[in-house]
């Protein structure tokens, strides 16, 4: 009997012990099964994430001042930085590396994956064997932004001076969700709606408006993971205020999650005497001026911008230029934003050794002014004047049906990866730049 005493104790951890085992198991699987962001596992040989850039201010309303200390106190706060975050592959086939500059609203949080939980532009680059580096713009995101302009503003009107402290008050623009939707996947019908009375549909649904841009002989939709929705957003749990009319699931996709306020609204702007207009907004100042830091650091990049980014991309190529750098731009990506070089203070000349590359999709209009950096760019090419090549890369018109919808937000679509292939070869075909003759620049 004392013997069957003396083993119970064993039976019952053996048993508790395969429960648990089997539970562990269990859980182990299910995680297998939701982990599979990556098309196969990633060998790196360094990642990590810094901040670089930014200033010191010293500030009396780096938190709201007491109403028994009205005036506030000194304190010092670093504003305009940059987060940076990296990965460098264990067998790098491309010796320069690459910077992705994310656009309006967002963060580089698109860049690292989709919303359906499928490998980003970011890890792929890596797999190509590229270092990347992607960035959240200064004064958005992790970047942080200088909360001390919005405490002095309440601050003056707390005190009365109510005109002077709403004059302060910056507006942090952002891109709504349904604002995302309209101006990337579809339309709010009917026109002169609001999300209260009218319905959200895609490019190329039923009641599809005459006047749309996208070309109506087509009949796909756009390229994107509609199917990637939040069921309890869609379901309204916690929802604040009204809810909208039409299709729950258009206003419950996993990417609107991305959206944050454009809070480098928060920083100052600076002038540029050689750009047009002179005056250049907070967004154009902090980030170019970060990023040229960060190629500098690097010892030379490919920077790749997207939307908003498109033209902060252009001023970084200035200061560089200006800082006697700029032999350190190895190549320019802009991606359905902004091609201006007189409103960056450039000219066609600074990129007769910077392979220079425009990318749209399907639902964008062509743009003019990239259209005509690009030739500029390769006149002076054909006068031998420049070695470096242009090229303007229209998807809608490549002729391949994989890249049929292409949105604006194309790093998150279904063809994300066939994307970031159109680019890598370019950067394989271009950079470092070939003279005539077929041979690389030195």
């Amino acid at each position: 009997m004392r013997r069957e005493i003396r083993l119970m104790p064993h039976i019952v951890w053996c048993l508790l012990s395969t429960v648990l085992l089997g539970t562990m198991v269990a859980n182990t699987s299910a995680q297998e099964g939701n982990k599979k962001f990556l098309k196969k596992p990633l060998v790196i040989e360094d990642q990590g994430s810094f901040f670089i850039g930014g200033v010191p201010k010293v500030t009396n309303f780096a938190t709201l001042p007491p109403a028994n200390n009205p005036a506030g106190t000194p304190n010092q706060i670093t504003i305009g930085q940059m987060y940076v975050q990296f990965q460098i592959p264990a067998n790098k086939k491309q010796k320069i590396p690459v910077i992705m500059v994310h656009g309006s609203t967002h963060t580089a949080a698109c860049l690292e994956s989709t919303p359906d939980g499928r490998e980003g532009w970011a890890p792929y680059f890596v797999r190509q064997g590229i270092s990347t580096y992607i960035v959240d713009q200064a004064g958005r995101g992790r970047s942080g932004f200088d909360e001390s302009v919005l405490n002095e503003a309440a601050m003056l009107i707390r005190s009365g001076d109510v005109q002077k402290g709403t004059a302060l008050i910056p507006n942090p623009g952002r891109i709504t969700d349904n604002g995302a939707w309209t101006a990337w996947f579809g339309h709010l019908m009917p026109v002169g709606s609001t999300i209260l009375t009218g319905t959200l549909i895609r490019h190329g649904d039923p009641g599809d408006p005459p006047t749309d841009d996208a070309t109506h002989k087509d009949d796909y939709l756009p390229a994107f993971p509609f199917a990637a929705v939040d069921s309890q957003i869609a379901a309204r749990a916690g929802a604040i205020a009204a809810k909208p009319t039409g299709p729950a699931n258009y206003y419950a996709l996993d990417y609107y999650k991305q959206l944050v306020p454009n809070a480098e609204v928060t920083l100052p702007g600076s002038t540029c005497a050689t750009c047009t207009p002179t005056n250049v907004s907070p967004a154009e100042t902090w980030t170019p001026m970060d990023l040229a830091l960060l190629v500098e650091k690097l010892g030379g990049a490919i920077v790749a911008t997207h939307s908003q980014s498109g033209i902060m991309g252009h001023h970084m190529v200035r200061i560089l230029k200006e800082r006697g750098h700029l032999d350190l731009v190895k190549g320019l990506i802009t991606i359905e934003g902004s091609c201006a070089l007189p409103q960056s203070g450039l000219k066609a000349e600074d990129f007769d050794n910077i392979p220079y590359m425009a990318l749209k999709g399907d639902y964008t209009a062509s743009s003019a002014v990239c259209q005509t950096t690009v030739d500029a760019i390769n006149a002076r090419r054909a006068e031998g004047k420049g070695i470096a090549k242009a090229e303007y890369i229209k998807l809608d018109e490549l002729g391949n049906p994989i890249f049929n919808g292409t949105t604006h937000m194309m790093m998150l679509g279904p063809n994300n990866l066939e994307i970031a292939d159109v680019i890598l070869n370019w950067v394989g075909q271009n950079v470092p730049p070939k003279a005539k003759n077929g041979k690389n620049k030195k």
